[in-house]
């Protein structure tokens, strides 16, 4: 879709549109599993390392699935970390593919403003920057697995977490603060702080698989909302970048 339309929109809505879309597809997923799955609990794949092979962790056959039908599944990136499943590979090309979207958008907008990064003469020039840091938090959270096994991976995964964070905060640099990118972060912000609370409050383990089931719904359907607003931020700063010049109302055709 987005490459039949070339030609016929700018550059800046082919990019935020390819956000848009790649992100869509990627939440369509979890809307199917939210929908259709009958019963969510904790499923992990172990991994070990082979000391006399390479040093990397690969899937531990000897063990087995580890099953527990008991324990709530608090987030997306709890399920995205079973080895082989497809969320994980869905994760890895959604986070992917964004990057080298905005990767593009990044240049677009240095070369509109004639400036190089990590040149500090204006507002517009943090822009890029935390562009760069939502993309260091894209690749973190896709490349490393919140697997609890793996004390690299799990950290890695984290941080990847806390860059996306930060990085939305690029919104109020290209919006210049306007009410619209205060209320982008707050929902953002407010969904995260909900979905740590919510989290927190609840009994992470129970015999009744319905409640483990609810809660686990619940949780990932709060975070998911709340990527739906990373995906709004990242879309919209896109769009508004380089020749918009922080103007989402600029026509997306040429």
């Amino acid at each position: 879709l987005v490459a039949l339309a070339a030609g016929h929109i700018t550059l800046n809505f082919q990019l935020a549109l390819g956000i848009f879309i790649n992100f869509t597809f990627w939440s369509l997923l979890w809307f199917k599993i939210l929908l259709t799955s009958p019963n969510i609990y904790s499923v992990r794949v172990p991994t070990t390392i082979l000391h006399d092979w390479i040093h990397i962790s690969i899937p531990d056959c000897s063990n087995g699935l580890k099953i527990k039908k008991e324990r709530v599944v608090t987030s997306i990136s709890e399920l995205s970390s079973i080895r082989g499943g497809q969320m994980m590979l869905a994760l890895r090309v959604m986070t992917n593919a964004c990057n080298m979207i905005v990767l593009v958008a990044i240049q677009q907008d240095l070369q509109h403003r004639g400036s190089m990064l990590l040149r500090f003469q204006s507002r517009e020039d943090f822009v890029p920057i935390f562009m760069v840091i939502t993309m260091v938090g894209f690749f973190m959270t896709g490349h490393f697995e919140l697997n609890t096994t793996d004390a690299t991976h799990v950290t890695g995964h984290y941080i990847g977490v806390l860059c996306i964070m930060v990085g939305t905060l690029v919104i109020g640099f290209v919006l210049n603060w306007n009410a619209l990118a205060i209320t982008l972060i707050a929902l953002e912000y407010g969904l995260c702080v909900f979905w740590m609370w919510y989290c927190a409050s609840i009994e992470m383990r129970s015999d009744d698989i319905a409640v483990v089931t609810r809660r686990s719904k619940i949780c990932i359907g709060i975070e998911l909302l709340m990527f739906w607003m990373t995906n709004f931020i990242v879309t919209t700063t896109v769009y508004a970048s380089g020749r918009n010049e922080g103007n989402i109302w600029v026509s997306p055709f040429v």
